[in-house]
């Protein structure tokens, strides 16, 4: 039996309202109950996921900025690996398509260069909010993640130019078809799940994952077991064709899964 669950957050844990279901917390809380360890691991900012974690009531270890930022369940930061800042610096300058949003993590802030007060939908739960600055003047020195959000192929169109660029230095991947995410190249959940795993005396071998994005690639392939979303984005599927899947987010698709699984 497994020890240690893992799951991320958006279009995996959280519902296509953003939130937790009634469902899906209770098969929590009866997880742990059961004595096995629970860690989410998400792209999302660590202080927007906080109050997430708060809100359901576990002591549990938070693998933030795609595994950039983890804190213990104390809220101790034990681990902060940040973008080189020349490379940040380049990377802000370069999407200048109107059409692309550009967005940082920044330390404890979300920066960004223009109004989007669509996407706040995504926060609504914890009020987590960005910050407008001008990146040309602002420092460099703290970024965890920098962020584009878009039409598909136009990222596509990023993409390539940023691994041609940097190749291994960086990890550049999709956390959703419009959302193209860029982190230090040691940086991904797979290696921070890992990392927290060990530091409680567990291998990855006795964990099992859910994801549905390809920023969840390393970790789903490491863990001992992982379990794509029925949700899950189409790249992911490919790269992944052999591993069991669940039903979708709006199903609470890891509660009904760990219900048979744990026979909770």
């Amino acid at each position: 039996m497994y020890k240690v669950v893992v799951s991320d957050l958006d279009g995996t844990l959280l519902n296509g309202a953003h939130q937790i279901s009634a469902r899906t917390r209770d098969t929590l809380h009866r997880l742990v109950q059961q004595g096995v360890k629970f860690v989410m691991a998400t792209g999302r900012h660590y202080v927007d996921v906080r109050h997430i974690r708060d809100t359901l009531g576990l002591d549990i270890d938070l693998i933030t900025s795609n595994g950039a930022v983890v804190h213990d369940p104390s809220n101790r930061l034990v681990f902060n690996q940040t973008i080189a800042d020349e490379t940040a610096r380049e990377l802000v300058t370069l999407a200048r398509d109107p059409a692309i949003h550009l967005n940082v993590y920044y330390g404890e802030e979300w920066l960004v260069e223009e109004e989007m007060p669509w996407l706040l939908q995504f926060h609504s739960e914890s009020g987590f909010t960005y910050r407008k600055v001008e990146f040309a003047t602002h420092p460099m020195d703290k970024i965890n993640k920098v962020f584009y959000i878009g039409d598909h192929q136009k990222l596509l169109t990023i993409e390539q130019q940023l691994k041609a660029r940097y190749q291994d230095s960086l990890n550049i991947t999709f956390s959703l078809p419009d959302c193209l995410e860029v982190m230090h190249g040691e940086v991904n959940k797979g290696s921070a799940v890992r990392a927290v795993l060990a530091k409680n005396g567990l291998a990855l071998e006795q964990a099992i994952a859910f994801g549905d994005g390809m920023n969840d690639f390393e970790m789903l392939s490491m863990v001992g077991h992982g379990v794509v979303m029925g949700n899950a984005h189409d790249r992911l599927l490919q790269a992944l064709p052999d591993h069991q899947r669940t039903l979708t987010s709006d199903e609470d698709g890891v509660a009904h899964y760990l219900e048979r699984c744990f026979a909770l």
